[in-house]
């Protein structure tokens, strides 16, 4: 039975998830936000090669800077966008593709004529009005594949850019059933601790994934991986390569952030195993523990999850394992434009 208490926290928690999350378009539709936005001693956690940073001056010059630098007619398009409370804090989240021109180098990327598109993921953290912390996920193999230079040997997933669902479903600006949210979010957990989590040695069929899944999902992974569409290709091209390599394989949990909102739900989290069986994505096994930041968004219908969007940091995963994907990269990028 809800009490007046609950009541009034709902209607607080609420009221402050809504005004974060109209705060916070200015930076996941965008690269230049108002500063009073940001906490002056913001915490962002970054994709290699930019990093830990602390303080809203650094962000500014590690990430927002070099944008704008490279692209400055970019367009910064969520096609996924929601919030919700995590322990004890208002979070909200956006994924997405920063699009347009590439004028001058991007994080060694060379420039070249015609569109591209970046991949992101970000969480926000907010402490009243400001955001106190970010966490952030580039696909910057992607973005070097349209420039021509490949990171990651041929592929078995299908090799695109994917794009998002009706903005109806995904971009979520007003308050939500909390009986769909409540139902999302379980499903996403359930799904990772009683599926992924439950891995017994390379056996997939021991997560029981089948329950949690539409037949007909898609899954969207960073470039290297690529999609897949529907169950068997996801076995084939996603779930069955990683867990080869990582016999084993859990997700961390409880998650960095983990939030949900009507039908779509997302985590900030690490993926943790050895690295004890097959090559992945042409790296050689280490025999050594690893982990591995990822981003997961979801979105479910009918009770199963449909799709799922994936950024993994590769190139840190890739170091870790002492192989350094940027150096497949341009000594002077500036002069080798695509």
């Amino acid at each position: 039975m809800t009490t007046k208490q609950d009541e009034r926290e709902i209607a607080g928690c609420t009221a402050s998830l809504a005004n974060a999350k109209e705060r916070a378009w200015a930076l996941a539709a965008g690269t230049s936000p108002d500063r009073s936005l940001l906490e002056p001693d913001l915490a962002f956690h970054g994709p290699a090669p930019i990093g830990d940073l602390l303080g809203r001056e650094a962000f500014e010059t590690a990430l927002l800077e070099p944008i704008r630098a490279a692209m400055p007619q970019a367009a910064k398009r969520p096609y996924l966008y929601f919030g919700g409370e995590f322990m004890g804090h208002v979070w909200v989240a956006a994924t997405g593709n920063i699009e347009g021109e590439m004028t001058s180098p991007l994080f060694g990327v060379p420039p070249g004529e015609g569109s591209r598109k970046l991949r992101f993921g970000e969480f926000y953290r907010f402490e009243g009005d400001r955001i106190a912390e970010i966490r952030c996920l580039l696909d910057i193999p992607g973005l070097a594949h349209q420039a021509g230079i490949e990171m990651f040997p041929p592929f078995s997933g299908r090799a695109h850019i994917p794009g998002g669902p009706p903005a109806e479903i995904g971009i979520v600006k007003t308050p939500q059933d909390q009986v769909l949210t409540e139902t999302t979010r379980s499903l996403v957990e359930n799904m990772i601790v009683g599926g992924c989590n439950s891995l017994e040695g390379s056996d997939m069929s021991s997560q029981g994934l089948e329950q949690y899944w539409r037949e007909d999902m898609a899954w969207h992974g960073p470039w290297g991986i690529g999609s897949a569409y529907g169950l068997q290709e996801f076995f084939d091209y996603a779930q069955g390569p990683s867990v080869r390599s990582f016999p084993g394989r859990k997700g961390s949990w409880p998650k960095e952030a983990f939030v949900a909102e009507a039908r779509v739900a997302g985590f900030a989290g690490q993926f943790l195993g050895t690295f004890s069986g097959v090559p992945f994505r042409g790296i050689e096994p280490t025999g050594r523990k690893v982990t591995k930041r990822v981003m997961d968004f979801y979105t479910s219908r009918e009770g199963r999850l449909a799709e799922n969007w994936v950024l993994i940091d590769m190139i840190r995963f890739a170091s870790d394992c002492g192989v350094d994907l940027l150096a497949s990269l341009p000594e002077d990028p500036a002069t080798a434009a695509a």
